[in-house]
């Protein structure tokens, strides 16, 4: 009998240690918690701001007519899920662009690298497919000139499974019109610059979007339209007015602060689906480690708020910037997170940012002497 109530009384000292343990370990994620939210939140404002900044809606009659158009010139602008499943997954169609997609981009990144003067003429495969598609070219121009804008749909509450345009087809478009741009220039045509703005409009479809993908795009898309503004003749005045619209490295931080409030979400919803579904041994498991994943989970946003705002307050330069992988690394050490976290493509990301914020400042001062030349 003594055995058994010694054996009983040291199973309910056990319980109690650990639901003392359980509670404390509660507590402290809780304060960790309510602490960094409300750092992020001094910096950027409350985390679910982010969905008030981005309504969800559906993609609009223009993006549909876009990606209508689009095929007919061989590139996909439909989003990855909305696409119709082939026969052979992963093998993509055949298009008549893949055939000049090659000789295009070489030409197009050549002429827009360029320091100075007009454009080259197009390779001749390049020239053909211009002239095939000039109809089909013009009324992608005149519809992005007119408007209304392009949209894509948005939808923040799925999370990880929100819609994201498909960049790769808005890139080759891009691409196509800055293209398009520099050979009616080389030509002399007087039509390069609505080209050009047509390509500008287009790219600001993905500017204002919140996936850090989008951005990354835009930015590439960007340059390529600054490359051709600075060497094509066009009215100086109403582009400086354009890049004043123009904010690289905003654009990327909103996206970086929308990113990270979705793996935050994410890492709570599936905490509680641990702590629900499955079997009783699984959501012990994931009951006792509950308050470490909290605090870990604090810890990569804390790290995150201070690398972000780290990068909003650095100078615009061309340099690596190191220091933010640093400052992650040495917030997430004080926040107590002991396993190691890169942090993916946000050095290079920000580097481009930066050279586009450069690059824009030297169109403008390219424009501003043009525009005095008598």
């Amino acid at each position: 009998m003594r055995i058994g109530r010694t054996i009983g009384f040291f199973v309910l000292a056990l319980a109690g240690a650990a639901l003392v343990w359980l509670g404390a370990g509660s507590l402290r994620a809780a304060r960790h918690e309510r602490a960094v939210e409300t750092a992020w939140a001094e910096s950027f404002g409350p985390l679910g701001e982010i969905t008030a900044k981005f309504p969800a809606h559906t993609t609009n009659a223009a993006a549909h007519a876009l990606e209508e158009s689009g095929r007919s010139l061989g590139i996909e602008l439909r989003p990855r899920g909305e696409q119709p499943l082939e026969d052979e997954p992963g093998r993509p169609k055949q298009t008549e662009l893949d055939d000049v997609r090659a000789p295009l981009e070489k030409w197009v990144d050549q002429q827009s690298a360029k320091a100075e003067g007009l454009p080259d003429a197009p390779p001749a495969a390049v020239a053909a497919y211009f002239a095939s598609h000039a109809a089909t070219l013009d009324a992608i121009e005149k519809s992005l000139l007119a408007g209304p804008a392009p949209d894509w749909a948005v939808d923040l509450a799925k999370l990880h499974a929100a819609p994201v345009p498909n960049v790769l087809g808005q890139m080759q478009l891009t691409r196509t019109l800055v293209g398009r741009a520099e050979a009616r220039a080389a030509a002399k045509d007087v039509r390069a610059e609505e080209s050009l703005r047509a390509a500008f409009a287009l790219t600001g479809a993905l500017r204002g979007r919140p996936e850090v993908v989008s951005q990354v795009v835009s930015i590439a898309a960007t340059r390529l339209e600054l490359g051709a503004v600075r060497r094509i003749p066009v009215d100086a005045a109403a582009w400086r007015e354009r890049l004043k619209t123009l904010d690289p490295r905003g654009g990327l931080l909103t996206a970086l602060r929308h990113e990270v409030w979705v793996n935050y979400e994410a890492a709570k919803g599936l905490l509680r689906v641990k702590l629900r579904a499955g079997p009783l041994s699984g959501r012990l498991a994931a009951l006792i480690g509950a308050w470490r994943e909290r605090v870990e989970a604090a810890g990569v946003l804390d790290a995150w708020r201070a690398t972000i705002d780290a990068a909003a307050k650095s100078p615009v330069a061309d340099a690596e910037p190191r220091f933010l992988g640093e400052t992650f690394r040495q917030t997430l050490a004080r926040g107590g997170v002991r396993r190691a976290l890169a942090v993916p493509n946000l050095i290079e990301s920000w580097r481009r940012a930066n050279i586009a914020a450069l690059e824009i400042r030297k169109t403008d001062e390219i424009l501003a002497a043009r525009a005095t030349v008598p």
